[in-house]
């Protein structure tokens, strides 16, 4: 299957959440981190937030350097810039029309893989997962679709 990816930059919170709510949807899960701003130093040298199901976009935490919420239907990645706003990565199995957009090479394939899960360590459910491969035939991306409830 065909695999797509765009830069969308600059955007605001408030771009970035309603972003999401277009291209992500619910339902969705998030996680982020910091190694920079919003680090807690009781957590040692970076914080990684875990993997949680949103309700509802609004409750997306933006805090830290870097962020991913995913879906089934398609996966954003953000780093904050030194100006606080947002350098935005999307990806999709899908053609998608995102104003602004720049889209990165021509010809990704993306593959499923069913049969290999990939496992949080703690009590976290495995996650479903694409891999994007550029042109060359090479992995580029890792792509979030799901949490395995099974």
């Amino acid at each position: 299957m065909s695999g797509y990816v765009y830069r969308i930059c600059p955007l605001d919170s408030a771009q970035l959440k309603q972003l999401a709510a277009e291209i992500v949807g619910l339902s969705c899960w998030s996680f982020g981190g910091a190694a920079l701003w919003d680090l807690d130093p009781g957590q040692g040298t970076a914080n990684l937030r875990p993997i949680k199901a949103l309700g509802r976009l609004e409750d997306l935490d933006l805090r830290g350097d870097f962020g991913h919420i995913f879906s089934e239907r398609a996966e954003l990645r953000w780093k904050r810039r030194d100006d606080g706003a947002y350098d935005v990565l999307a990806l999709s199995e899908q053609p998608l029309s995102i104003a602004g957009a720049q889209t990165l090479v021509e010809g990704w394939e993306a593959r499923e893989h069913h049969e290999r899960k990939m496992i949080q360590s703690g009590q976290y459910p495995p996650l479903k997962y694409l891999t994007y491969h550029a042109p060359n035939g090479a992995v580029q991306f890792l792509r979030y679709a799901g949490v395995n409830n099974e």
